[in-house]
């Protein structure tokens, strides 16, 4: 490739990402200016709306009262029989009325009418009590839609209102005013709404009572509109129901199936439905248009932007051949020929050259990762376990409330080799075991729960000397890696308190009694286990009265030091323990750590830390 060729393809790049950016920045304009626009449309639509619901409210407001004044007067002029002259007057006062009609069933089921138009009185439209609503309250009411004797295109309606005796809630008769809604539709598409829009009414249920396509009259319902998804129909009901308004975006079948904007309002004295339709390419033909020139001209743009860019692209990857061959110079065999003369194929070769030298390297590394990764893994399974054989925080034996004991272990690493362990021999004989295996890391806490387990085995053979002998037996027996264990196994006799110990190389445990006063139990009864197959070991005794703490740890807590490479020390233990004489075994675990924490500061653990602490609360043996 030439560089005329490096600088088209360069070029091309930055083209396509000035066309994206400009292609956002004018969406960005177009979806804002149209989201103004949609709320100008709105606003137009609720003034266009507000003018259609004035000009039908004008009509059927109107004819309520002129329902209500007939009432008010039929009975006095039907009495003066002059019923006939007030009607006409009211007709002809009234020429959005159809008919007005009078019945007073009390007075041998009388009737009165006069029309607008004579022919229409000659058909008598429908007026019986089918066609409206039960009206148990004796309030006016509107009736559904009916068409006029013989004419089957004229749909009308009636205002029905009820004729009171006077000075009673006694209806005696009513009075009907009907008006067309034939005329209703030729004022509407009167109305100029946009170049192609239209109004109609819906009557409650949301069928059609007027309509351009008058096929559509009594037949098509505006919430069965397929275009609309049962959430928004949902959502314009329940808003028109509530009566307020509501604009959505549709498919309008009476515009050919293409968008349309649509514009919801109820007329509240008789719930019918206002609906205003615009097609969509109306809405938008400005925007559009100024849409099509803001495109031409960012075409033009993009175009010079694109001369320009090849100028400035060739004059600076001149130097590009320059630093080529130095970089080919570096990476091939010297007095070698190069094959092209394209400055990105040299490139390209020499990073390959490269590439192969260090891809061994890279290997390398790559497996030495993924063997840290699998050592982690192997880590946490190993914390895992190890979590599991040691028990930690408080002992439950709800059948022993004479025995208070907590423990912890704070491993230095992921896992550690420090053990403790408690379990009930038998109903009387509670074992107490804490060790600590040489070394660190998984292959220690694996030695550690070795020895938990032969612990368990053992503790059958009750004599503390007996278990240890045994456990070190099998230690030896498996014990390839020579580890070695230090351990201190205590039998202890709850209804006595004589607790019968071995000591294999351990820490001193103490004894802390009820007056502050401190025992060690320093006597130590043989080499730690697991190097001397047939090693055998003595045990001690001691009795322990109420109230008495056995303290029991592993050399991680008196070897830890300070940032002055001070040692904790059995001295500082000891100090911290005559203080704690009237606390529980929780609270002197929580005591030690936290002295343990300000001792070090923010010197980091060095060793597996194991903390076990027995109060024995047999009062039956207070010695």
């Amino acid at each position: 490739m030439s560089q005329r060729g490096i600088s088209f393809r360069l070029n091309s790049q930055v083209t396509v990402i000035a066309v994206i950016i400009i292609s956002v920045i004018v969406y960005i304009n177009y979806h804002f200016t149209k989201k103004v626009l949609i709320g100008k449309i709105e606003e137009g639509a609720v003034n266009q709306s507000n003018l259609v619901i004035s000009s039908i409210s004008r009509i059927t407001v109107g004819t309520e009262e002129i329902a209500k004044n007939v009432s008010f007067q039929a009975l006095y002029f039907y009495q003066h029989n002059d019923i006939g002259t007030l009607l006409k007057q009211v007709a002809k006062a009234n020429p959005i009325l159809e008919s007005v009609h009078v019945e007073f069933p009390e007075f041998d089921n009388a009737r009165f009418t006069v029309c607008s138009n004579e022919e229409h009185c000659k058909r008598r439209c429908n007026n019986s009590d089918s066609i409206f609503a039960a009206d148990s309250l004796g309030n006016g009411i509107w009736s559904k839609p009916f068409y006029c004797g013989n004419d089957t295109t004229h749909l009308l309606v009636a205002y029905r209102y009820p004729i009171f005796k006077p000075e009673t809630r006694t209806i005696i008769g009513h009075v009907y005013c009907e008006v067309s809604l034939r005329k209703i539709r030729q004022m509407l598409s009167q109305i100029p709404i946009s170049h192609n829009g239209y109004a109609f009414l819906a009557d409650e249920t949301g069928l059609c009572l007027t309509h351009p396509d008058l096929t559509w009259i009594l037949k098509k319902n505006i919430y069965s509109n397929p275009f609309f998804t049962e959430e928004t129909k949902t959502e314009i009901q329940t808003v028109v129901r509530s009566g307020q308004s509501i604009s959505k975006y549709g498919i309008s079948e009476y515009f050919n199936n293409k968008p349309a904007w649509f514009y919801f309002a109820r007329l509240v004295n008789t719930n019918w439905i206002t609906v205003i339709v615009i097609p969509e390419s109306e809405l938008f033909k400005e925007i559009h248009q100024i849409f099509q020139k803001i495109l031409w001209v960012c075409g033009l743009g993009i175009i010079f932007l694109f001369i320009i860019n090849m100028l400035i692209f060739s004059w600076v990857l001149t130097p590009l051949a320059r630093v080529s061959e130095a970089i080919y110079q570096f990476s091939s065999i010297p007095g070698g020929k190069k094959n092209t003369k394209d400055e990105v194929k040299i490139l390209k070769d020499s990073l390959e050259n490269w590439q192969e030298k260090y891809g061994k390297l890279i290997t390398e590394k790559d497996r030495s990762e993924s063997e840290k990764v699998r050592y982690e893994k192997e880590l946490k399974s190993a914390r895992d376990i190890q979590q599991n054989i040691v028990p930690e925080g408080r002992a439950k034996f709800l059948d022993h409330p004479e025995i208070d004991l907590f423990a912890t272990l704070m491993p230095a690493g992921k896992v550690g080799g420090d053990l403790y362990d408690y379990f009930f021999i038998d109903k009387t004989h509670l074992l107490i075991a804490i060790g600590d295996v040489s070394g660190k890391g998984i292959p220690a806490s694996l030695f550690m729960a070795v020895a938990s387990t032969l612990i368990k085995t053992n503790a059958k053979l009750l004599q503390s000397r007996d278990i240890v002998a045994e456990v070190n037996k099998e230690l030896s027996n498996r014990n390839t890696d020579q580890y070695f264990l230090t351990l201190f196994v205590g039998v202890l006799d709850l209804e006595t308190g004589k607790l019968d110990f071995c000591n294999a190389a351990h820490n001193y445990p103490y004894i802390l009694h009820q007056d502050g006063t401190i025992d060690a139990l320093s006597k130590s009864h043989g080499l730690p286990l697991g190097i001397y197959r047939d090693k055998t070991y003595k045990s001690s005794s001691v009795e322990l009265v109420y109230e008495d703490k056995l303290i029991l740890f592993t050399d991680g807590l008196i070897n830890s030091i300070d940032d002055k490479n001070n040692y904790y020390g059995t001295g500082r233990l000891e100090n911290n323990l005559l203080n704690m004489s009237d606390l529980s075994s929780e609270e002197i675990v929580n005591k030690l750590i936290s002295s343990l924490s300000i001792f070090k500061g923010d010197m980091p653990q060095s060793d597996d830390i194991s903390i076990l602490i027995f109060r024995y609360l047999n009062n039956k043996k207070i010695g």
